[in-house]
């Protein structure tokens, strides 16, 4: 076990190297934005996020994700990680994120959960994030810390908001996992390909993904990839969700989408999660807790839309992942929505 988590705390850190050496070498294909337009772009964004399956008409797995963060151009309290890794004539952005996570098996009405489902498990979180772009790369560092188990307060979350719904009360959270502190690295890199752009503004890119997630909640690859096509697409590496980055570079806009202040996209992507351990399935580090077998190998794809208007800018998808582990009945299926307000 010791020799695991060395190999892949090694691998970890050798993968953002490797990440900010293809930066330098990689010629970029567009040159910094001026001085004067960026001080017409935003350099704050404040960000409410909510992910349900209630769109996908059930209430189990991934039942509930919320957060909210703050993100800003500017090196921010870890910014000189990069320096120290090697990075050079980057722009530097920074986020600070609140959330929390609600998991629950498929028969809530059980006071003694199924041991071949799920367990009950809620996580509080917070995380500090330090992002950088040169030209079409971006690569993203983030920490999480928090807690799971009673402290995340997902049982009283979830048990207010089936009162207010009218919706049964869950019956097994005294089974949830045992409290234990988490610390959890996430890194994540993306390489914009802009496809096509028409002089009305229309066009199209293509982005591929690649993350590693490190620490006691999850040890993860994850490799992606992720288009766009829309009216006015703001110059910015896609879209994320919570449990990912959860917030990427500040957008730039084209003088013309400066003008309309509007503009929307449509994007899909695709996937592959390969994942080590899921401490919200196979249940708590150090003491013995319910838990399940992982499906090592899990895919996952999105579907949805952006729109911007003014300093406001909304998106809505609809998540797709299969099974999570071995007796899963239905896959992790939700949907997402995220409030973005530019300044």
């Amino acid at each position: 076990m010791i020799k695991k988590l060395i190999a892949l705390g090694l691998g970890f850190f050798m993968a953002i190297q490797v990440g900010i050496c293809a930066t330098g070498v990689a010629t970029n294909a567009l040159e910094l934005a001026k001085k004067d337009r960026d001080s017409e772009n935003p350099n704050t964004a404040i960000t409410l996020r909510w992910e349900n399956d209630v769109v996908a008409g059930t209430d189990e797995n991934y039942s509930n994700g919320i957060s909210l963060s703050l993100a800003r151009r500017g090196r921010g309290l870890f910014g000189k990680i990069w320096d120290w890794l090697g990075a050079e004539d980057v722009e530097y952005y920074h986020s600070y994120e609140l959330g929390q996570i609600i998991n629950t098996p498929a028969n809530k009405d059980l006071e003694e959960p199924d041991p071949l489902d799920r367990p009950y498990s809620g996580l509080l979180y917070a995380g500090l994030a330090t992002q950088i772009r040169k030209g079409n790369n971006f690569h993203g560092l983030k920490f999480v810390t928090g807690v799971v188990g009673p402290p995340s307060l997902a049982k009283e979350t979830q048990i207010w908001w089936h009162r207010i719904i009218g919706s049964s009360l869950p019956k097994g959270w005294s089974h949830q996992l045992h409290t234990e502190p988490i610390f959890n690295l996430v890194y994540e890199y993306r390489y914009k390909y802009n496809l096509f752009t028409t002089e009305d503004g229309i066009s199209s890119d293509l982005i591929p993904i690649g993350g590693i997630m490190a620490g006691n909640v999850l040890d993860q690859l994850q490799l992606g990839l992720q288009t766009r096509i829309g009216w006015h697409i703001p110059d910015e590496f896609g879209t994320t969700i919570l449990r990912g980055m959860g917030n990427l570079t500040l957008p730039k806009y084209t003088e013309k989408s400066r003008l309309r202040k509007f503009g929307f996209y449509f994007f899909g992507d695709v996937g592959m999660r390969i994942v080590a351990r899921d401490l919200q399935l196979e249940g708590n580090s150090f003491r013995d807790s319910p838990g399940v077998d992982i499906n090592h190998f899990v895919p996952i794809g999105e579907a949805g839309v952006t729109i911007y208007f003014g300093a406001i800018q909304i998106t809505a998808s609809y998540v797709a992942t299969g099974k999570e582990f071995d007796r899963q009945l239905h896959d992790s299926n939700y949907g997402t929505i995220a409030l973005t307000v530019l300044f």
